[in-house]
């Protein structure tokens, strides 16, 4: 259920962004979805790292393994986002450049954050949900430089440190859900923090209580996973992360496993990483393309149109992952 929820989140930001020009905010909580991401992030890092031929293995190895394996699916769909923004780079629209447009790039490439005024002041341009794979490179990194396997109580020294830094950061800037905005894009760290240390911790807890949790059905989980993201009342978000979010993945990881479950997970496994980030790059592609055949607005913001472009980061996004793996698999014949 963990991996399936992964996957939702990928699309959960993927049709956030493509209903902006049509309906507005499509989910009043949409930022939920990110904790949600760094705290499965976190329980899922957990289980690996706590694994006894990872624990014996050197450090730089195992954060080596991690960016081998989601780097080049990061650099393709920046290469796709670079190719998607390349009318707006030679029109001079929208504040883009044929220079920003080059220096998005490759500081997209050293995973390095752009600040600019371009797409709403994104930190990274050319594909903007990316900044959270960046980070959670890094917050893998720090379990794994903390050797945190077998220290629970550390992490929950870490957790609270990133919990009270990002309350202090939502006070300063009067904004419950600050980090996930590209004008408050630091606060994002602790916030991330605050997300990986509370899974790992939590990965802790569930080895020791876990057996004892009732099974919940998925499709509980599936509904307290869509109402997250539909309380309007803003304030809500503070209660939905320190109390929601975890809830939501114990429950997930209690949750029973039926046949259809375990089908549906080994597909989000092999693509929820490509999902995530391909979504912004196909529907710029599919924007644009809007505007050439002179698509009406009805049509591109409709069902349909919808159906249409998920479809292709479907599609986009099994093809990418396909690559990857034999990436990976010729890695391992040369090894």
């Amino acid at each position: 259920m963990l991996q399936v929820l992964r996957m939702l989140v990928g699309l959960s930001i993927f049709s956030g962004h493509w209903a902006e020009p049509y309906v507005g905010q499509l989910w009043p909580q949409g930022q939920i979805a990110i904790d949600i991401f760094f705290m499965i992030e976190g329980f899922l890092a957990m289980g690996y790292l706590s694994q006894p031929a990872v624990v014996d293995a050197v450090r730089w190895q195992v954060i080596g393994r991690r960016i081998v394996h989601i780097y080049p699916i990061y650099a393709m769909a920046l290469v796709i986002g670079f190719g998607s923004c390349a009318p707006f780079a030679f029109a001079n629209a929208d504040g883009w450049t044929v220079k920003s447009w080059i220096g998005a790039l490759f500081s997209g490439f050293a995973l390095l954050p752009f600040f600019s005024t371009l797409v709403h002041g994104s930190v990274f341009p050319l594909n903007p949900p990316s900044w959270a794979i960046v980070l959670e490179l890094f917050g893998f990194a720090l379990l794994v430089g903390l050797r945190v396997h077998d220290a629970p109580r550390r992490l929950f020294v870490l957790w609270i440190g990133a919990a009270l830094t990002y309350l202090v950061l939502g006070a300063i800037w009067r904004d419950p859900n600050a980090g996930w905005s590209s004008t408050h894009y630091w606060g994002g760290w602790p916030r991330m923090t605050m997300g990986f240390a509370g899974g790992a911790l939590l990965w802790h807890l569930y080895g020791r209580y876990g057996a004892r949790a009732p099974k919940i059905h998925p499709v509980c989980v599936l509904v307290l996973f869509a109402s997250m993201h539909l309380p309007k009342i803003h304030f809500i978000g503070w209660p939905l992360l320190v109390i929601g979010v975890p809830l939501l993945v114990w429950s997930a990881a209690s949750c029973s496993q039926p046949v259809w479950l375990k089908a549906v997970a080994v597909f989000a496994e092999r693509n929820t990483l490509a999902i995530y980030l391909l979504g912004y790059p196909i529907m710029m592609i599919w924007r644009f393309a809007d505007t050439i055949f002179m698509a009406s607005p009805a049509f591109a913001g409709s069902l349909t149109g919808f159906v249409l472009v998920l479809c292709s980061l479907l599609a986009a996004s099994m093809t990418v992952a396909h690559l990857q793996k034999n990436i990976e698999n010729l890695r391992y014949c040369r090894v």
